[in-house]
């Protein structure tokens, strides 16, 4: 971008935010890169959280230095374990990398303030109607209850919607050896839990179908529960004090945790929202991240977005002539890449909302559903990923090697 170095406003110092001002800053370190954040450094959200080697390799490409920091810090596994019933089934060749949300963002706090990024925390934003005034550009990485995405609605114009399930986060202080989704059939109705590992040690591989207990190691894992709505209040949840309920999710899947406890950290049960806004950005103020859109954690998509919204941001302000002909690019680029993951994380969203449909399934036949659900692991893509796995499945539904695909709903087309 030419003529004088841009004055950048952030607000919002989650992933998304902070990766955008180390890189905008990296690219130009004569321009002046402010961040607010409301919350004290080290108070964060969740516990664990997944990046993809093409989000990692475009980390690698724009910042060696943040790149080497994740690498050091990363648990790295391939497979998922998916329990239904009491059988468990593994499939591998997944590639998942994660490490610990705070660890994240103190490596980002790091390179920001080796970079000389103001990083101004326990502070609230100025309104973004202020910032755009002082301010050549105004980022706003300001999370699921943007109040700039909120302020500029009209122009925005998203649109918010609340689904069926409620969820909540929570930790284990071990490692599985892999993704993991379990299934209880309690007599209020179907939970399920969607746990992984993000610290400690790299996991060896198990064998690939055993019974239902946990592969562990030392370190910590994010675990998530989930049900539907009337399930939730069913159950009592929504009357229970914020300790009893960890108490209680850990005894529904004691065997999962190999009777170990879990751990909150403020968890509070909550509804999934899905944010597609029309528009992302207006004049010099730009959306990022969940203020422009959201992606179920079924997918574990929300982390991995926001750093790549982040890397086109920066380098779309780097290549383009000004900042309307950046903010344009970057749009152009992220939009449709963003709306395919928001396709793929509906579906997936939509098969765990309607989960009690697939229990009565062969647990094969249900763990292969449960892979393709969101359709972007495909049959032949599980066959490229794990030929065992895959050819077993095709053994036990009677598919002949080479036959037309399998629905993710009801087993192999004719």
């Amino acid at each position: 971008m030419t003529g004088r170095p841009l004055r950048v406003a952030i607000t919002g110092g989650g992933p998304g935010g902070l990766y955008a001002a180390a890189l905008l800053k990296r690219l130009d370190p004569a321009r002046e890169v402010t961040v607010w954040e409301r919350n004290a450094p080290d108070e964060t959200f969740g516990f664990g959280v997944v990046l993809s080697d093409e989000t990692l390799g475009g980390i690698e490409h724009a910042d060696p230095v943040v790149y080497e920091a994740l690498r050091r810090d990363f648990v790295r596994w391939d497979d998922i374990d998916i329990v239904h019933r009491g059988t468990r089934h593994t499939s591998g060749g997944h590639g998942f990398a994660a490490l610990g949300r705070r660890r994240l963002l103190e490596i980002l706090h790091e390179r920001c303030r080796s970079l000389g990024v103001d990083l101004r925390f326990r502070a609230a934003a100025p309104p973004a109607a202020r910032l755009a005034g002082e301010y050549d550009l105004v980022v706003a990485a300001d999370g699921v209850h943007s109040a700039t995405r909120d302020a500029r609605a009209h122009v925005f114009r998203p649109r918010i919607t609340a689904h069926r399930c409620r969820y909540i986060w929570l930790a284990a202080d071990f490692a599985f050896d892999a993704f993991r989704f379990e299934i209880a059939e309690t007599e209020h109705g179907v939970m399920q839990l969607h746990a992984y590992p993000y610290a400690g040690p790299p996991p060896g591989r198990q064998p690939r179908t055993s019974p239902s207990g946990p592969r562990s190691r030392p370190g910590a894992s994010t675990v998530i529960v989930e049900m539907r709505e009337e399930v939730w209040r069913a159950a009592g949840f929504d009357e229970a004090e914020p300790r009893e309920s960890v108490e209680r999710c850990a005894k529904v899947f004691a065997d999962a945790l190999g009777g170990r406890p879990l751990r909150s950290d403020n968890s509070a049960w909550t509804t999934f929202r899905t944010v597609v806004c029309e528009r992302w950005s207006d004049g010099n103020v730009v959306l990022l991240g969940d203020a422009a859109h959201t992606a179920h954690f079924s997918i574990g998509s929300g982390t991995k977005l926001a750093v790549e919204d982040a890397l086109a941001l920066a380098a779309c302000v780097e290549e383009q002539p000004d900042v309307p002909g950046a903010l344009a690019a970057y749009e152009e680029e992220r939009k449709p890449v963003v709306a395919s993951t928001q396709r793929a994380a509906r579906a997936s969203l939509e098969w765990f909302e309607d989960l009690g449909r697939y229990l009565g399934q062969p647990s094969r036949q249900f763990a292969f559903n449960l892979l393709t659900r969101s359709r972007r692991v495909t049959h032949d893509n599980l066959r490229l990923r794990d030929a065992h796995f895959t050819g077993a499945v095709e053994r036990e539904f009677g598919c002949p090697p080479g036959t037309p695909p399998c629905s993710p709903r009801s087993g192999c087309a004719d």
